[in-house]
């Protein structure tokens, strides 16, 4: 009964991992920069990122969210904190970044107008949470001296250890689930004699 029931949490917790990867490939002029946009699905999510310059850099990379990188973008010198990056990334390259994205914060509100009678009407809201967020890569080659060729992997997906860490939580539950059937099934076999 325990295994079967592990079996099935693992079955569920794999499908519910929302694993998703982009790949692309950068060619950045020197002094500008370049960026992608892309969408996650999942509150808190684990980025890992693998950056490889072909050639020129050196470069900095990071991930920002909208405000933050309208802010950046507008070039008044704000410092804006990024999710993850590096900087000074140097030709010939090839270095890999993990970090947390941010939580998950468009919220969508339905109003829904109920007429009682011709002089009342009640208006109720509800909010939702979407858990949608986007993202916006920026490879900066303004400190450069060549043209920047970049290739970028992105991998979105749920830390390893916190999938690790529950899978191992299951598996002890599951022994000694298994352990405790199998003693109430036999118990004469604890029976000592002398």
């Amino acid at each position: 009964m325990g295994l079967s029931f592990l079996a099935i949490v693992l079955f569920m917790s794999t499908s519910s991992v929302n694993a998703e990867k982009f790949d692309w490939y950068f060619d950045v002029p020197v002094g500008n920069i370049g960026f992608r946009h892309f969408t996650v699905s999942k509150d808190n999510l684990f980025i890992q990122m693998t950056i490889e310059v072909y050639n020129g850099g050196p470069i900095n990379i990071f991930v920002l969210d909208n405000s933050t990188f309208t802010a950046w973008d507008s070039g008044h010198g704000e410092v804006v904190s990024a999710y993850l990056g590096g900087t000074n990334i140097t030709e010939g390259s090839k270095i890999t970044i993990e970090a947390y994205l941010g939580t998950a914060n468009i919220m969508l509100t339905d109003y829904t107008t109920i007429v009682i009678d011709e002089n009342t009407t009640v208006t109720n809201s509800s909010v939702t949470n979407l858990g949608v967020t986007e993202y916006i890569l920026v490879v900066d080659n303004r400190d450069g001296d060549a043209p920047a060729l970049v290739d970028v992997s992105v991998l979105t997906t749920v830390d390893t250890t916190t999938i690790l860490t529950t899978l191992s939580v299951l598996a002890f539950i599951a022994f000694f689930a298994a352990r405790r059937r199998k003693r109430k099934r036999a118990p004469f076999l604890n029976i000592k004699t002398r």
